[in-house]
């Protein structure tokens, strides 16, 4: 019982490695995700621009037209001021065009400022545009770098997998089939120590009883409130150490 024992607390430590490396390949490196953090926000703000540009030529094109209107305005009002006799005629002619010469000049200066803030919209794209193809190049680097760590995972995982599988084929098959059921339903932790009758899985105390029987180590025991497998930890104080000669510990001798 106690190979089974050995083989049962070996099986369960390369799991723990197997599920360390599978869940350090799902990690996202947090030097990855603040890159992909910055492009995306200097992405939104080149948008932003883009659309702010879009409205002002939009709004240039339409002042433009409008104040090209006036201009033609303006000009039909001179010429009639000079076809006019009457001096009340003349007079408003001249308000008028005096009107339409003000307006224009607001025009003209709404018009040269929005020329101007266009110009510097488009002087803050390409810095943008800088700024992203810099991210977009160091976004890339990161991930080569995650994907290159993921691969020498894979590479770990493989070595340990087929250290699994020699292991996995000396234990009795009803025996790995309850150790598989317990693992999935404990978040891959199928077999613990009891120290001082502490389960070390839950915490929790088994009883006495079950606590002397567990010492005699003539059988596979389970955690009462748990359900995981759990072993007497002194006596395999030299697996659990390192030392895999199942003859080291004091008193187990022969037993099996």
């Amino acid at each position: 019982m106690r190979e089974e024992m050995i083989n049962l607390i070996k099986l369960q430590e390369i799991d723990l490695k197997i599920l360390a490396i599978d869940r350090a390949k799902e990690e996202f490196p947090e030097s990855l995700k603040e890159a992909e953090e910055a492009l995306a926000q200097k992405q939104k703000e080149y948008e932003a621009l883009e659309n702010e540009i879009e409205e002002l030529q939009f709004k240039r094109r339409k002042f433009e037209e409008e104040l090209e209107q006036e201009y033609q305005r303006l000009k039909k009002s001179q010429t009639r001021l000079m076809e006019v006799k009457a001096q009340r005629e003349y007079q408003a002619l001249l308000k008028e065009i005096e009107e339409i010469k003000k307006v224009n000049k607001q025009r003209e200066e709404e018009l040269l400022q929005m020329m101007e803030r266009i110009e510097t919209l488009h002087k803050e794209k390409e810095k943008l545009r800088e700024e992203i193809s810099a991210l977009e190049k160091k976004v890339a680097e990161e991930r080569e770098k995650y994907e290159a760590r993921r691969a020498e995972l894979d590479k770990q995982r493989e070595a340990i997998w087929q250290e699994r599988e020699s292991i996995a084929v000396k234990i009795p098959a009803n025996l790995l089939k309850r150790y598989e059921f317990v693992k999935s339903r404990r978040n891959g932790l199928a077999v613990v120590p009891v120290n001082d009758a502490i389960c070390d899985g839950c915490h929790m105390n088994i009883p006495p009883q079950l606590y002397n029987e567990l010492q005699r180590d003539d059988r596979v025991y389970e955690c009462p409130i748990c359900q995981r497998i759990i072993f007497f930890k002194k006596a395999y104080a030299d697996i659990l150490s390192g030392d895999e000669n199942p003859e080291s510990s004091p008193g187990k001798k022969g037993k099996s």
